[in-house]
């Protein structure tokens, strides 16, 4: 049985192993690129705009793109990155209504002003629960202090042998109670930590909602909610230039898996 054993974990051990996760890459299909810092960046001019477009990452949330949008216009443009849209297939030409249709639902950008709302009303929380907690601490201590004074004074009493006296007890519920206290005041420190953390992404990198004048630009970071992108090769971004007017970009999804030997190969 003994020798059994070694072999039973190893099996739980790989039963229980966690596959990798694919590497994602996005490519432009579009063949006359620009490169930037390793970013490949599709550029069109359309109705007196530009707009620029590179594939950022992915994470387990987000697809995010680098866009920037100018303006050479006389007319002011409204960039808003809530409106911008991301198909999860390359669409069928319809010749009833004489336009593109597609088979998935679109998925809007997440709107960083709402982000930025959310994480605010979040961080106002903690910051009530931390006061809360430095109130419940103040009271735990104070009410901690007649207890103890009870229990000592009965203990003095109490010529009987115990392994622990009951002021010890008392002690150590209450420094139970302040220890976890003070991690929850631990927990709340690292919630407004990454609260903050994503709140300055958000202010300072991403695309912010923005009035161009003639000749003036704007550039950001867009994030699309990730779709499966084991069903979903084709990937099509529309960023608004007006009413009914758009600049689209097409990308395909390449999925890379790490083998045996720490090298990656192309999954399509």
């Amino acid at each position: 049985m003994k020798k059994l054993i070694p072999y039973l974990l190893t099996i739980a051990l790989f039963a229980s192993c966690v596959s990798p996760k694919p590497v994602v890459r996005l490519t432009p299909k579009e063949t006359k690129t620009t490169w930037e810092h390793g970013k490949e960046f599709t550029s069109y001019y359309k109705d007196g705009v530009i707009a620029h477009c590179a594939y950022q990452y992915t994470d387990d949330d987000y697809i995010v793109f680098d866009i920037e949008v100018i303006n050479t216009t006389d007319e002011a443009v409204l960039v808003s990155p809530e409106k911008m849209v991301m198909y999860t297939d390359s669409g069928k030409w319809d010749p009833v209504t004489n336009q593109i249709v597609y088979s998935t639902f679109p998925i809007y950008a997440e709107d960083p002003e709402m982000r930025i709302l959310m994480n605010d009303l979040a961080q106002s929380q903690i910051e009530a629960n931390q006061k809360n907690l430095t109130t419940a601490s103040a009271v735990t201590a104070a009410l901690s202090i007649p207890v103890l004074i009870a229990a000592a004074s009965a203990d003095a009493k109490d010529d009987s042998q115990r392994t622990i006296t009951r002021t010890e007890v008392a002690s150590i519920a209450t420094e139970t109670a302040l220890d976890a206290l003070d991690m929850s005041k631990g927990v709340n420190a690292i919630g407004s930590e990454l609260i903050y953390s994503s709140t300055d992404a958000w202010i300072n990198y991403s695309l912010r909602k923005t009035t161009l004048s003639k000749n003036e630009s704007v550039r950001g970071l867009v994030y699309f909610k990730k779709p499966d992108l084991t069903k979903y090769k084709d990937l099509r971004v529309d960023v608004p230039i007006g009413e009914d007017n758009y600049i689209t970009f097409k990308y395909q999804a390449k999925l890379y898996y790490p083998n045996n030997f720490n090298t990656t190969q192309v999954a399509n």
